[in-house]
């Protein structure tokens, strides 16, 4: 028992970032109206659920939806993981399909199981968004969304018409290299990314450096919130992962009024 100090100290760690963090829920809020003005419209945003199995996280996710009564609910990719239990994903999807109108596009997970993904999302009743765009009125809003999984499909992306419209939105899987494309983003009034998972391991500028590091990915849009010009851009952390554990990254749902 020489060591049983550093034992449970080593155990409680292990507890936390892999039981404890990766099924606490927590609820950014952005408000895109200006200050004094009431807001009429509430839009739910979360990505990278990367579902293995049933776990508490998920159903913290249909109660909060449920109790902010949201008016549109976006997911931003990455549904699968290397062994989801695909019973599981129809079941969520056909409970988050009946809280609000749901649109959905493809993350780099989904590129190769496009077939299976959309025959859950079609008996969910789930809009898929994969490079191109729709147009919905909501309360009175005219809200314009286009989906993409990443800043390789633009060049055959049917992007909005020409019109007014109350709020522009690009769904994107990735955020990627978007700097590069100063003429896309400034379509939008906003971008809502994940794929990052906020690091899923955070330790302050270690692993933005790690990330930066590697190919394709210059970490200009990371995690949290970000303004271009005129555009406001939101990466989530998301809210699950291709391999398990959090760390200093707990799961994010994003509630949008404006």
């Amino acid at each position: 028992m020489k060591h049983w100090k550093a034992i449970l100290v080593i155990t409680t760690f292990l507890g936390y970032v892999f039981i404890l963090e990766p099924n606490i829920l927590t609820v950014t809020r952005l408000t895109l109206a200006d200050e004094g003005e009431e807001t009429a419209i509430k839009l739910a945003f979360f990505a990278d659920i990367h579902i293995w199995t049933k776990k508490p996280l998920y159903s913290s996710l249909l109660k909060r939806l449920e109790d902010e009564d949201v008016d549109l609910i976006l997911f931003g990719g990455d549904v699968l993981s290397p062994y989801t239990n695909m019973n599981y994903f129809r079941e969520l999807f056909i409970e988050l399909g009946s809280i609000a109108p749901m649109y959905s596009i493809y993350g780099n997970w989904e590129e190769s199981e496009t077939g299976i993904v959309d025959a859950v999302f079609k008996e969910a009743a789930i809009n898929v968004l994969h490079t191109r765009s729709a147009l919905l009125e909501i309360g009175g809003k005219k809200i314009g969304i286009t989906g993409v999984p990443s800043h390789h499909y633009f060049s055959w992306t049917r992007f909005l018409p020409e019109g007014d419209y109350d709020l522009k939105i690009l769904l994107i899987h990735a955020p990627n290299l978007l700097e590069k494309f100063p003429d896309i983003l400034n379509k939008f009034d906003l971008v809502l990314a994940g794929h990052t998972h906020g690091g899923q391991f955070y330790i302050p500028w270690v692993t933005e450096a790690l990330l930066k590091s590697g190919r394709g990915f210059s970490g200009d849009f990371f995690r949290g919130l970000y303004e271009y010009n005129d555009t406001k851009i939101y990466v989530t952390r998301g809210l699950g992962g291709w391999f398990p554990g959090r760390l200093a990254s707990p799961p994010e749902l994003v509630i949008i009024e404006f």
